[in-house]
């Protein structure tokens, strides 16, 4: 069993993911979507869509709570996040995140899914072009919530990173003696993650 399978398999990190869930979902509990850009919506926005056509999308929008958001439409509408005001937005982020959280490590269909990426990249990216809006409305515990989402996706991703620098170092025919301390030395954190959290929500915790 590699590093990766290990982390995946390991009880302490399904219950941190179980009660990062728990968080999120208590620090985003009642938040309404109010005026807010709805997910078909910003599919609309997406591809230019007028007045009338936003209406017609917004009607099928008819979930009342953040969690009632379908999976369905989780898993196919990666590229909405971009389109969302900042209410949409912080109506959208717990269901994303939470769905994130609970595929991540699965299999199946969901595995294929953009949003992944998409979620990762919506929760860094703005940050480092220096743009915060999307998360003006979010409260402290909801920003807490995402700092903890993002501090645990950068330890799993450098679970990955490693297990993958490990194997590559033994085919390469070093022995493990060799490879472990290039191991320790290997600097995992340069990444957008990690720079996010540096520059932006590392105030929250």
């Amino acid at each position: 069993m590699d590093e990766v399978e290990s982390m995946i398999k390991e009880s302490s990190y399904n219950q941190r993911k179980l009660a990062l869930i728990q968080e999120i979902t208590a620090a985003f509990d009642g938040v309404a979507r109010e005026d807010g850009v709805t997910l078909h919506e910003a599919t609309v926005l997406d591809d230019y869509g007028g007045p009338e056509e936003r209406a017609k999308a917004r009607a099928q929008d008819t979930e009342k709570r953040w969690q009632e958001v379908p999976e369905r439409d989780i898993r196919c509408e990666d590229a909405v996040l971009s389109f969302l005001d900042a209410k949409g937005f912080r109506y959208y982020i717990p269901a994303y995140m939470i769905w994130y959280l609970r595929h991540i490590d699965g299999e199946g269909i969901a595995r294929s899914s953009m949003t992944f990426d998409s979620v990762v990249f919506h929760l860094t990216h703005p940050i480092e072009t220096g743009k915060y809006g999307k998360f003006e409305m979010l409260t402290t515990e909801q920003s807490r919530a995402i700092a903890h989402f993002l501090i645990l996706e950068a330890e799993r991703e450098e679970a990955i990173e490693s297990s993958y620098l490990r194997a590559s170092l033994s085919k390469g025919g070093m022995s493990k003696e060799d490879i472990e301390p290039i191991i320790r030395a290997h600097d995992f954190q340069d990444n957008s993650i990690a720079r996010s959290l540096n520059n932006y929500w590392k105030q929250f915790l």
